[in-house]
C-alpha cells in the first residue's frame, strides 16, 4: 500500500470529515503496527498535498495535530510545496528547484534548543541574500546554523492550537533579519501528526506586527535498515 493509494480509497474532499483527516486517520490506524512505513506513508502525502499547491488540506492537518513531546535529536526536513505570502517568495522558489538548501533540523529537548542543517551550496548561496551572517559552521557532510530556542506554546496563528514553537530572535544566534532573509522575526511552530512525523509551518512577523503564514514544512526521524553501514 502506497500514500496514493491510500488517498484513492478514502478521498479527502469527503463531506463527513475534515479536509486531510481521512486519510490521516488511515494512516494512523497503521502507525501503531508499522511505524516506520507509517512515517513514510504521510511523507508521501504531505509531499503531494505541497506539490499540488493543497495549502486548505495542509491547514486541516495542522489543526489535527498535537503538541509534540520532542523532537530530539536530528530530523529529515522536507518543504512542502512553495513559500508564499510574501514578494520574496518569486526568488527563493525558483532555486530551491535548483537545491533545496534546507535538510532539516536538530533538537536538544533537554536544553530546549536546536539549529538548521543545510546542504554546503548554502555557503555560497545565502551569500547573496545574508551577506553579513557568519553563524554557518561545516558538520560533517553539511553546514549548520540558524539556531533556535523551543518550548511548547499556543500558536500565534490561527487555529491558535498547541505547538512546538521555534523563536530565532535570541541574541546569542545572530540571526539575520535582513528583507531578503529575515529569519530572526520567524517563528516555526510544529505538531505531531504521527509518532516521530512532524508538520511545521514558517510565520513571519511583518514589520507592521501583522503574523503571516509564509511555508509548510516537515520533518520525520531518520529510519535506516539493520545493518546499513554509514
Amino acid at each position: 500500500m502506497s500514500a496514493s493509494s491510500i488517498t484513492a480509497a478514502t478521498p479527502v474532499d469527503d463531506p463527513s470529515s475534515p479536509p486531510g483527516g481521512s486519510v490521516l486517520a488511515q494512516i494512523r490506524e497503521h502507525a501503531a503496527l508499522a511505524p516506520a512505513l507509517a512515517r513514510r506513508w504521510a511523507w508521501d502525502y504531505l509531499r503531494e498535498l505541497g506539490d499540488g499547491g493543497r495549502r486548505d488540506e495542509l491547514a486541516a492537518l495542522f489543526a489535527l495535530g498535537t503538541a509534540p513531546e520532542g523532537p530530539d535529536g536530528p530530523m529529515e526536513g522536507l518543504i512542502v510545496g512553495k513559500l508564499f505570502g510574501i514578494p520574496e517568495t518569486r526568488l527563493a522558489n525558483p532555486l530551491m528547484k535548483i537545491d533545496p538548501t534546507w535538510r532539516g533540523k536538530t533538537f536538544d529537548l533537554r536544553e530546549g534548543t536546536g539549529f538548521n542543517r543545510l546542504s554546503p551550496l548554502a555557503r555560497y548561496s545565502l551569500r547573496a541574500v545574508a551577506p553579513l551572517y557568519g553563524g554557518l559552521r561545516r558538520a560533517g557532510a553539511e553546514v549548520v546554523g540558524f539556531g533556535f530556542d523551543h518550548k511548547i506554546d499556543r500558536a500565534a496563528y490561527p487555529p491558535f492550537n498547541q505547538v512546538r514553537a521555534l523563536d530565532y530572535s535570541p541574541a546569542q544566534y545572530r540571526n539575520p533579519s535582513v528583507r531578503t532573509f529575515p529569519i530572526k522575526r520567524t517563528r516555526d511552530e510544529i505538531v505531531e501528526l504521527l509518532p516521530g512525523l512532524y508538520l511545521g509551518r514558517a510565520l513571519l512577523t511583518l514589520p507592521d506586527g501583522e503574523v503571516r503564514l509564509i511555508a509548510y514544512f516537515a520533518l520525520r526521524e531518520f529510519s535506516r535498515e539493520p545493518g546499513a553501514q554509514s
